[in-house]
């Protein structure tokens, strides 16, 4: 299982970051309300559940509702990812999504989408524990299948080895986006738990309940859930452009 191979149709990076951000410039609006409902108030409530039951000084006890949440984080996150994912393509075709045509669309899909996105955290997870570089390999090899799924109405195995087919040849320039990706968002990350921490200490809340962090931890929730999808359906059109010459024709048979 090799991390790239030589094939023609090349990556340009660059143009998957400047499309993203030009399709979230264009839609902000629309993709944050989608990622607030979907991803934020999921958090947000994860927040309170984990906070329930703190004493002063204490730690928090053991709250069966953090793992519900958590289950209903992977339904709406897989709601999320189908409905940037229809507003993604719709607005490279040079249409303005709604959000209720969205999140219609992330509904219709939600069911096959948490089978697909339950198996591929299985097979991430062992990969990850194997030295971490099979775990590596598999996100690169798998990361447009939620795309291929929704975009190609496809099973779930059969969206597996879609992207295994788009992503041959480009897997080291998908890596290099995930690490850019991922230096970012740590570096966000940091910039938060500081200020989170600042607060903490000016309210006293460092051990007990601090609606700061709550709010901010799921601002950042939020906000990396809609450059993630939004990001992964643009890296999904260029991929199929780089690979199979897909032009304007083929976005505009998507969901038509």
């Amino acid at each position: 299982m090799s991390l790239d191979a030589t094939v023609p149709g090349r990556l340009d990076i660059a143009r998957v970051f400047q499309r993203t951000f030009e399709v979230l410039g264009r839609n902000f609006t629309t993709f944050f309300i989608l990622a607030l409902i979907m991803v934020g108030l999921p958090a947000v409530l994860t927040g309170l559940l984990q906070f329930r039951g703190l004493t002063e000084g204490g730690l928090p006890s053991f709250n069966p509702g953090v793992g519900l949440s958590a289950i209903v984080s992977v339904v709406t996150n897989s709601i999320l990812q189908g409905a940037l994912i229809y507003g993604t393509v719709r607005d490279l075709n040079g249409e303005r999504p709604a959000v209720a045509d969205s999140l219609s669309t992330g509904l219709r899909a939600f069911l096959p989408l948490i089978g697909l996105s339950i198996l591929m955290g299985l097979g991430l997870a062992l990969g990850f524990v194997l030295l971490v570089v099979p775990g590596v390999i598999l996100a690169c090899i798998w990361c447009v299948a939620v795309p291929s799924l929704v975009a190609e109405n496809r099973g779930v195995f059969d969206s597996f080895q879609r992207s295994a087919e788009l992503t041959r040849g480009n897997r080291m320039m998908i890596f290099a986006l995930f690490v850019i990706y991922l230096v970012v968002f740590l570096m966000v990350s940091a910039i938060v738990g500081m200020l989170t921490g600042i607060s903490g200490m000016i309210t006293g809340a460092l051990l007990s309940f601090n609606p700061f962090a709550v709010l901010a931890s799921a601002l950042v929730s939020t906000v990396a859930g809609v450059v993630g999808s939004t990001g992964v359906a643009v890296l999904y059109v260029e991929l199929r452009q780089a690979r199979e010459g897909a032009g304007p024709e083929w976005l505009r048979e998507i969901f038509s």
